[in-house]
């Protein structure tokens, strides 16, 4: 049953004309919708429309990797790079390398949203001077943790960027706009509530930039992808990295990005996403406003829902879903289906030990 039926949808009066208008537009090209085709050509089909939607395709280039610093710690060493997305574009990132003689196995791990722009990739990794507002974030939604850091101390390889809009890829002015100057007036860049306020300003211009991409033929999800992907190059290419064990994780929109990540690419050969799974449909009768701004593939999910993202990894990629039983950004029915979904087809394929799916 519909969580509409026992309270109003934040869409209020338009919740059921949406209802109805989505029961003529199920995913047309979902695994089971497509059984009298080889697994091979439903998966180049549904790929080849995935990437349609995503809509970014810049024209090639060399990586150019440069590193700009390093910092031995204990039992690797933390690199700052930078590297070429585009000819128009340079990524900046963590690379953490392990103490030996490799190759590593490797690890992409994806920061993420959490309306916090500030900061990207050290989010993941420890840093020296951390700001107070990102300590406080980490221990709100990582526990204090680090985590690329303790992969790097078990012998991965680990890569962070700066995904498109966080981090030194965020929007920046100079000088800054009126508005934003008078929210910061009184305020030192070491204050935490200077961060919470550029951090408000960036979530309220995130629909600016969704409309602008839009105009302009392209998507925000489409440039994540594309430089996810990227870095997947870089990662592969490293004489430190076995190109054959290379893995993705991310939570929130980290775990977003690994769903795309993973059914996109066969390089991925084990993948975790951490709260960030559902039926996408089963969001329009949640009872309060979710997922505004978000990075979106436009008219992708006539084709696939989420879920269906996800099945594009098997069976050659290892799949690991977690799940939060209170996460008030989904419905529990639609995690639940999402995961059946999931299942479903590692199944068919004789695959069922290379997915798996925990709630906590």
């Amino acid at each position: 049953m519909s969580a509409s039926r026992h309270a109003q949808s934040h869409l209020g009066s338009l919740e059921g004309f949406i209802e109805q208008a989505i029961q003529h537009g199920l995913p047309r090209l979902a695994y089971e919708r497509h059984r009298q085709m080889t697994v091979d050509e439903w998966k180049r089909l549904a790929r080849q429309q995935v990437d349609l939607s995503l809509n970014y395709r810049p024209p090639a280039c060399e990586l150019d990797l440069e590193v700009v610093e390093v910092v031995r710690k204990a039992g690797y060493e933390r690199r700052l790079i930078r590297f070429s997305s585009t000819k128009y574009s340079r990524i900046p990132a963590y690379l953490l390398v392990p103490e030996g003689s490799g190759p590593f196995p490797a690890v992409l791990a994806l920061h993420d949203h959490g309306g916090f722009f500030c900061y990207g990739k050290e989010k993941l990794v420890s840093v020296e001077n951390e700001h107070p507002a990102l300590t406080e974030f980490k221990e709100r939604y990582y526990d204090g943790l680090s985590y690329a850091d303790i992969l790097a101390q078990k012998g991965y390889v680990v890569l962070v960027i700066d995904a498109f809009y966080w981090g030194e890829r965020r929007m920046q002015f100079d000088p800054l706009p009126p508005e934003l100057a008078r929210r910061l007036e009184g305020l030192r860049l070491s204050d935490a509530e200077y961060v919470a306020r550029v951090n408000g300003f960036l979530r309220e211009r995130v629909y600016s930039l969704n409309t602008m991409l839009s105009f302009c033929g392209t998507n925000w999800l489409g440039i994540l992808v594309h430089d996810d992907r990227r870095s997947l190059d870089l990662l592969s290419g490293l004489p430190e990295v076995d190109p054959q064990r290379i893995g993705v994780l991310g939570l929130s929109v980290g775990g977003y990005r690994t769903t795309y990540l993973a059914g996109l690419d066969d390089r991925v050969r084990a993948a975790c996403i951490i709260g960030w799974m559902t039926k996408l449909r089963s969001c329009v009768s949640i009872g309060h406003p979710v997922h505004a701004g978000l990075p979106v593939a436009d008219g992708l999910h006539a084709h696939l829902d989420h879920p269906d993202i996800a099945t594009l990894a098997a069976p050659a990629c290892a799949l690991f879903v977690l799940n939060c039983a209170r996460d008030a950004l989904f419905t529990h029915e639609g995690m639940l289906g999402a995961v059946d979904a999931i299942r479903s087809v590692y199944d068919d394929m004789g695959a069922r030990e290379r997915f798996q799916a925990k709630m906590y």
